[in-house]
């Protein structure tokens, strides 16, 4: 199957998600750029149903349920905020640590968190923030920040998705937030407003990144739109790109890839940029030799246990994989390797549906139970794999 693009991608959403959680401090802030994902669909609703003080629907997107409850936490009143099953099924219990540390009572229920606030009071000690599986906590903390009449203290230790946290320390201070740091101790200063009018957003390089890929696996793509530089971890697939040998050309704004006969195996982490690993898998399989994608244990606690369906994807289009506790080992089988009919079932996680269409390009017969779950991050992405955009 051949692929052809040319066009752009939609905002990143993980951009798009922070900058409408500050424009509810400053409703004047104008967004350049959009996204019509699911999870910003839920970010935009929710705002909404804050401001009228109504139950929060959060669907299955974490950002917004960590996001919004340290949000709705800064008012006074009774917050309830719903979603999926399996969103609460995600590790959401250091929301209840962190709040009650700023003196907001929160109770975590089967798909509801009940909060009552009277508005955060200052603490005594520093804030003790959790990184451990997720940096949206932190991320989340910091976004709320603004208009304190305290100062705001707290100190955490490295963890996992460092580039998402620095992404929202990039995206606080341009906005005018003052962010002190000192070895794992942060400070913010009271009584900070936004100073800012108009933020532009990025493509979504998680989402160009498995565009790219298609190009590189089966055909051109040709993104336009570019930055030269970004705030997010994910901008990393360009280097990923050189490492694997797959020719590329970024120029006044416009990148182009096109089909390469045999990338090579690659040995890197993926700490900081865990949405890559699906289709770096995939991409990793038709490289000629063994694969290593470490570092990045947080994959078990995404919307599915990523390193497990990863695995279970590739052994099914009869690659080896072998699970670690924190990547994949991935032996790959270059051009000389027969497609496959396969079933799949991405288990909810639209990264997972992805990176199994891809597999479509290379002549596998692939059968994807709901396809559609892909609409929570990257709702063209089959119109753009089957060339209808």
């Amino acid at each position: 199957m051949s692929f052809s693009f040319q066009g752009d991608i939609q905002a990143s959403k993980s951009m798009m998600n922070r900058a409408l959680l500050l424009k509810s401090f400053e409703p004047g802030l104008e967004i350049i750029g959009n996204s019509f994902c699911d999870d910003v669909r839920h970010m935009k609703s929710a705002i909404v149903s804050f401001l009228k003080k109504e139950p929060i629907d959060c669907g299955e997107a974490g950002t917004v349920l960590r996001f919004m409850a340290l949000r709705v936490s800064r008012e006074p009143g009774t917050w309830r905020l719903r979603g999926h099953s399996r969103l609460f099924a995600r590790p959401q219990q250091e929301l209840v640590f962190l709040l009650s540390q700023l003196g907001v009572s929160c109770e975590l229920l089967p798909g509801e968190i009940v909060i009552q606030s009277d508005g955060w009071k200052k603490p005594l000690v520093p804030v003790r923030v959790n990184r451990e599986q997720s940096s949206q906590f932190a991320s989340a903390l910091l976004l709320s920040s603004w208009n304190l009449p305290f100062e705001l203290q707290f100190e955490m230790k490295a963890g996992v998705s460092e580039g998402y946290w620095q992404m929202t320390i990039d995206m606080a201070e341009q906005s005018g937030l003052q962010v002190i740091s000192s070895d794992h101790f942060w400070k913010v200063p009271a009584n900070q407003s936004l100073r800012i009018h108009k933020m532009v957003m990025e493509p979504d390089y998680s989402s160009v990144f498995a565009i790219a890929t298609a190009g590189a696996l089966a055909g051109k793509a040709v993104i336009q739109n570019m930055t030269s530089t970004s705030l997010q971890p994910d901008y990393v697939f360009l280097n990923l790109f050189k490492k694997m040998g797959i020719p590329f050309d970024l120029n006044g704004g416009t990148l182009t890839v096109e089909k390469t006969e045999m990338p090579r195996p690659i040995d890197t982490s993926l700490k900081n940029s865990p949405d890559l690993f699906p289709v770096l898998s995939v991409l990793c399989a038709f490289a000629k030799g063994k694969s290593n994608l470490t570092g990045a244990p947080h994959l078990l606690h995404k919307e599915s246990n990523r390193i497990l369906k990863t695995a279970e994807l590739l052994k099914l289009a009869g690659f080896h994989a072998a699970s670690r506790e924190d990547g994949l080992e991935i032996h790959g089988q270059g051009l000389g390797f027969r497609p496959a009919s396969i079933q799949y079932h991405p288990d909810q996680d639209h990264r997972m549906a992805m990176a199994a269409g891809l597999l479509r390009l290379k002549g596998y017969s692939v059968e994807i139970q709901d396809p559609q779950v892909v609409n929570k991050s990257f709702p063209e992405f089959w119109s753009i794999l089957e060339g209808k955009s």
